[in-house]
């Protein structure tokens, strides 16, 4: 039998593991430290390229002033390329094709030239476009996320508390909009000496995730809040892990559309672990 010791050092090798494809994954060719720009579509022709004028404007170092256009009929975008240049969806070369948002279950369909790609997004009634460049330099310039000390007090077991019928949250994203986001229960738990809850989302049949913020939030650690997913066992335990709660994308750009915290997951205390400043 694994005496504490032992068992402290591999949790502590797993978080830092975690903590490393955190990392990791921001440096993606695909990852938020790529993106570019965020435009929303209205009802009818958007312009896209390099132009001032451009209703989605595209870095100019590598556009064209007018690459083409993106048509929004009743939910539905359609890409016209006006340019000659090699433009592909989904890796094949065209000048016309009808696009998936990023609800699709294929994921949605990627427009590329060059370094650069971009895409439908769908935020409740709102479809935008947002834009990547594998070139961008805040992607060569990220030199890695900040953590606290991995601390294992910070590893907490909580209760699953469902609501009798799953909520529906509208939640203030970080554009101002509103997200409708599954609300199916409360997690409760002790910190600090304290019987806290948090509002719990939906995730998967396994797992749950939270936004919150705490007594560090806009000192030590980003003030919009900090994301955590959490295993949900099917007695209703959950494994609340502080030391993976990290910072939400719009930390790391201002293309991001992030959920801000309910009301009811503003912490009264500090939670000193997880990403910091």
């Amino acid at each position: 039998m694994m005496g504490t010791d032992t068992q402290d050092a591999a949790y502590i090798k797993k978080i830092a593991q975690w903590r490393q494809k955190m990392d990791d994954d921001l440096r993606t060719e695909n990852g938020w430290l790529t993106l570019v720009g965020l435009f929303w579509l209205q009802e009818g022709v958007n312009t896209v390229g390099a132009d001032p004028n451009s209703d989605i404007l595209l870095p100019s170092d590598s556009t064209p002033d007018h690459l083409g256009t993106i048509e929004l009929a009743n939910g539905q975008a359609t890409f016209h390329l006006t340019a000659d240049l090699p433009v592909t969806v989904d890796g094949v070369q065209t000048q016309n094709a009808t696009l998936r948002d990023d609800n699709a279950k294929g994921g949605p369909s990627l427009i590329s030239f060059g370094t650069i790609t971009f895409f439908v997004i769908k935020r409740d009634d709102l479809y935008g476009i947002r834009a990547r460049d594998s070139n961008n330099p805040a992607r060569a310039a990220f030199t890695g996320r900040k953590w606290f000390p991995i601390d294992t007090n910070y590893q907490i077991s909580g209760k699953f508390i469902a609501h009798e019928t799953p909520r529906i949250l509208q939640i203030v994203t970080s554009t101002g909009h509103l997200n409708a986001m599954t609300n199916p229960g409360r997690v409760e738990f002790a910190l600090h000496g304290q019987t806290l809850s948090l509002e719990a989302f939906a995730a998967n049949e396994n797992e749950v995730w939270f936004v919150f913020k705490d007594a560090t939030s806009g000192r030590s650690t980003y003030g919009a809040g900090r994301f955590l997913y959490a295993p949900l066992a099917a007695d209703g335990t959950v494994t609340l892990d502080f030391n993976k709660s990290y910072h939400p994308p719009c930390a790391f750009t201002p293309y991001a559309t992030c959920p801000r915290p309910p009301k009811e997951n503003i912490l009264p205390v500090e939670v000193a672990a997880g990403e910091h400043l």
